[in-house]
């Protein structure tokens, strides 16, 4: 054959390539590729399409009657559960266990159909359906398990409604009737954990919804449903362990009696405030067969010189008291510690009473010791609403001003020895039970709700000597524990020494950061008091002694704002104390300062690429505004509480803004 690249006379290859180039060059030519390619495309992506709606009515053909079993049963069963509830709340509870148990059968079966689909071929090959499909089990699975924890809640409400009948109150319930409702109660714990964790499993399932187009549309009502089953959670969290509480207070399976004590948060000392009053509480099988207030100086004057015990140094230097009295126990910030010094105080002092000022007769044993700040009252008197006592109102609005100012100064007007000045504090609590026990059945979530907001924000705290309540308040963080931790620790301790009840006046920011460099972790802590008040029968200059519990091992470096005497630092509970004195005068504002050396060991947790912080709020004191400040060495991965209050201004810093109305927990990820 003739050879085109070797010919001596004309290189036809190369004339060959040159043609061709200068042809794919000419406009009409180029154009024309151009367009038997956009063809192409078109005729591929035409078919993909086709293919993909071929694929498409295949699966809705094979799958049409479990798709139309999905809907029918899915309806079904939210028809059915949506009119559970509404038996639940007008208490017809053997209907709702009815329905209850129908909406679980329906999403049973719509779950079970949704399964088949997912098995289907096409539906494991397309990942956009698979989502949708996902998301639809998880609805599925969620209104089983909703149905499921309505039914329990129509049985344990069944039961409750039987016992405590139409209407009934709890004063109005024969005593057997009371007893029955208290072992139903200390039996309930485990029906009311199991229904909690059918809540917390929907959250769960909740949770996994990737918000696919198909349930795009139900956005609104799944945040609904979201809302509700988080207020449920908080809720059944709560209730889990006071129904482990509850029966011991109210004296079932034995007779109980508790110490209470009234400490008044606006004369702040370590564990709430100051112990003005303290009431006796004796119930057995649900009769509260007394509770009696009386003023503390009722213990301690009568005593002041058959008792001779040795007050801590700076109670003696600051309060200027020579001897310690029950009044002024509560010096320890560990409410167990305190408890048991009040106890003690207690007993002593009851031996030693005169005849004449034998108030208590009580001589036993107290199965605890239970300390509330007024705030429980005011949130117990927005529920029950205003009780009337010597022709005054007392509402959750006036409740402390009002009280404070008839035991300081009004009971002079109305001619009350001063003596019996605070025997009205006796005739509120008296009104007030009277209202309580007179809620009905469907008013416990109010009362159950205040009390765990007001325990979780430590206006109550709880010491029991019955090792398994114990148990239940320290687990809780009831129990006004010093907690302990393997990470970074703070809690800011006031001591109000005779600033009358200027508390209620000052406001407290507390800033707090944290440096590390080659040299290890730095903290830096400022503690600011703003006194709102002036010199007056209720305020005057503010002057606390406070106390800083920071980790073990930590170093001060320097202090400053003390107005007496020096910073102390000591060890106790586990934990390394600094100590200082402050004066701040009405309409000024006073800061303490401490820079300190964190110890070593929480260097070593951050290389290791994790910091914890644990601030812990002190009882009856709120902390309007607390801000954190971290930076470290490294980048941070991860970091919680996220929330709009939290800054990231460098990899390796962050800031949170807040307050300290409860314990809170920072965790810093490298």
């Amino acid at each position: 054959m003739f050879n085109l690249s070797k010919s001596k006379h004309v290189n036809f290859l190369k004339i060959y390539k040159k043609v061709k180039g200068v042809y794919k060059k000419i406009p009409v030519v180029k154009e024309r590729k151009k367009r038997n390619f956009v063809f192409k495309l078109i005729k591929y992506f035409n078919f993909a399409v086709l293919f993909v709606f071929l694929a498409f009515l295949i699966f809705i053909g094979v799958n049409l009657v479990n798709l139309k079993l999905i809907y029918q049963n899915a309806n079904t069963g939210k028809d059915n559960l949506e009119y559970a509830v509404a038996l639940v709340n007008n208490k017809e509870f053997d209907r709702c266990l009815e329905f209850a148990k129908l909406a679980e059968n329906n999403f049973k079966n719509a779950s079970l159909n949704i399964e088949k689909i997912q098995n289907d071929f096409f539906i494991k090959k397309i990942n956009f359906i698979e989502v949708q499909i996902n998301d639809f089990l998880y609805l599925s699975f969620i209104g089983e398990v909703l149905s499921r924890s309505v039914y329990q809640g129509a049985e344990l409400g069944m039961v409750f409604n039987n016992i405590f009948g139409e209407n009934g109150t709890f004063t109005a319930l024969p005593t057997e009737k009371k007893e029955e409702i208290l072992e139903f109660i200390y039996k309930s714990g485990p029906e009311i954990n199991g229904i909690k964790a059918n809540i917390d499993l929907a959250i769960i399932n909740l949770n996994q919804i990737s918000n696919s187009i198909l349930t795009l549309p139900l956005k609104s009502k799944i945040n609904n449903i979201k809302i509700n089953l988080l207020q449920a959670q908080n809720l059944l969290s709560k209730a889990v362990p006071m129904s482990e509480l509850i029966p011991g207070l109210m004296g079932y399976p034995e007779k109980s009696s508790f110490l209470i004590l009234l400490q008044n948060s606006d004369e702040l000392r370590p564990t709430g405030g100051f112990l003005g009053t303290y009431g006796i509480l004796e119930a057995e099988s649900g009769e509260i067969l007394r509770y009696d207030t009386h003023d503390i100086y009722h213990m301690d004057m009568p005593v002041k010189d058959r008792i001779d015990v040795k007050p801590p140094a700076a109670l003696k230097e600051y309060l200027g008291v020579e001897k310690w009295y029950m009044r002024d126990a509560n010096w320890s910030p560990h409410w167990p510690i305190a408890a048991d010094k009040i106890e003690w105080f207690y007993n002593e002092e009851n031996k030693l009473l005169p005849p004449k000022d034998r108030i208590n007769d009580f001589d036993g044993n107290f199965d605890g010791v239970i300390g509330i700040t007024p705030k429980f009252v005011t949130d117990l008197l927005a529920i029950t609403g205003p009780v009337y006592i010597e022709n005054e109102e007392y509402n959750s609005n006036n409740f402390t001003d009002l009280l404070e100012y008839r035991v300081e100064k009004g009971y002079f007007e109305l001619g009350v020895p001063s003596w019996h000045r605070k025997e009205v504090i006796g005739d509120i609590v008296e009104e007030l039970k009277l209202l309580l026990l007179n809620k009905g059945f469907a008013d416990l979530k109010e009362v159950v709700n205040v009390i765990g907001v007001s325990l979780d924000q430590k206006d109550i705290i709880a010491y029991f000597h019955d090792d398994g309540m114990q148990s239940v308040v320290k687990q809780q963080g009831w129990g006004g524990y010093l907690k302990e931790t393997s990470g970074d620790y703070l809690m800011v301790i006031d001591a109000n020494m005779a600033a009358l009840k200027t508390d209620a006046v000052v406001n407290r920011s507390i800033n707090y950061k944290v440096d590390q460099d080659i040299n290890g972790l730095f903290a830096d802590l400022r503690v600011s008091y703003a006194n709102n008040g002036q010199f007056d029968w209720r305020t005057t200059r503010y002057r606390t002694y406070t106390r800083v519990y920071v980790p073990l091992n930590s170093r001060l470096v320097e202090a400053s704002g003390y107005s007496e005497g020096k910073v102390e630092t000591h060890n106790e509970l586990g934990k390394t104390v600094f100590s200082a004195f402050i004066s701040v005068e009405p309409g000024e504002i006073g800061a303490l300062h401490f820079y300190y050396k964190l110890p070593p060991d929480i260097n070593m947790l951050v290389k290791k690429g994790e910091y914890r912080l644990l601030t812990q709020k002190q009882p009856g004191n709120t902390v309007e505004q607390m801000r954190v400040d971290l930076s470290f060495i490294n980048s941070i991965r991860s970091y919680s509480p996220t929330g709009f209050y939290v800054y990231k201004s460098l990899p390796q810093a962050i800031s949170w803004d807040s307050d300290l109305t409860v314990d809170k927990e920072f965790e810093v990820i490298f």
